[in-house]
């Protein structure tokens, strides 16, 4: 059977009594791309945080390559690699002295990785250049190449086509595919359902922060136009019951 990467059992989350995420159980497996849908406030981002280890679940549990992931115990997150929201970076150094910074945390990335990564996501040209002068695209960029930085088994993407152009769109479709042909297993949470419905292998549908349907998405497509029509459907079946 396929090796589990990311396992989520009945994954709640609760701020002052409102339910963010309720009961949520899934599983991602090694090397496929799991899409993770949901309009605004389905809870996805809460979901993600509590993988990452930056928010403690009300309830349930979270696993890594098999061992659980906690606020106090991180460890399995050291072959994780994530991108999340806008990232940061010192704006008066190039994109390669922020990479050789962050390569400070990693003893086994030299500089022929960070030129590697930098090559993978389309930086080379603007590599030298100051963080401050690069577009919000080039900053998703960078934030991928620094996610990549230490060659991750699993890779959590949080709306990474966020700032690109349809050109960097297409490049973000073959990169992710070559990483799971390598092995990498992805973790993408979207809101453009057409790259999703390229790329993913599996997805999962988040509402109101419980789980609606998962499956291939051949399966899931079954008697709809496209992804977009699936979703469109499962998110107001729920409030038409």
């Amino acid at each position: 059977m396929p090796e589990n990467v990311l396992r989520l059992s009945h994954l709640s989350k609760r701020f002052k009594g409102v339910k963010a995420v309720e009961n949520l159980t899934l599983e991602v497996q090694v090397g496929e791309c799991f899409g993770f849908l949901g309009p605004n406030g389905a809870g996805k981002t809460t979901t993600i945080s509590m993988i990452l280890g930056l928010l403690r679940p009300t309830g349930g549990r979270v696993e890594v390559f098999g061992r659980p992931v906690t606020p106090e115990d991180t460890t399995p997150l050291r072959e994780v690699g994530a991108l999340v929201g806008a990232p940061g970076f010192y704006p008066y150094l190039s994109g390669r002295a922020n990479l050789r910074l962050l390569a400070r945390l990693y003893p086994t990335v030299n500089e022929a990785r960070i030129a590697a990564v930098l090559g993978q996501v389309g930086l080379e040209a603007a590599a030298d250049r100051k963080a401050k002068t690069y577009s919000t695209g080039m900053k998703q960029r960078l934030g991928l190449a620094a996610a990549l930085l230490h060659r991750p088994r699993l890779l959590i993407l949080d709306e990474p086509t966020s700032g690109l152009d349809p050109v960097g769109m297409a490049e973000m479709r073959t990169l992710l595919r070559e990483l799971t042909a390598d092995g990498v297993t992805v973790f993408l949470s979207s809101h453009l359902l057409h790259e999703v419905e390229q790329v993913c292998d599996r997805v999962a549908v988040l509402h109101r922060g419980q789980l609606l349907a998962q499956g291939p998405v051949a399966n899931l497509l079954h008697g709809h136009q496209d992804l977009e029509a699936f979703f469109m459907a499962a998110i107001a079946a729920p409030s038409q019951q």
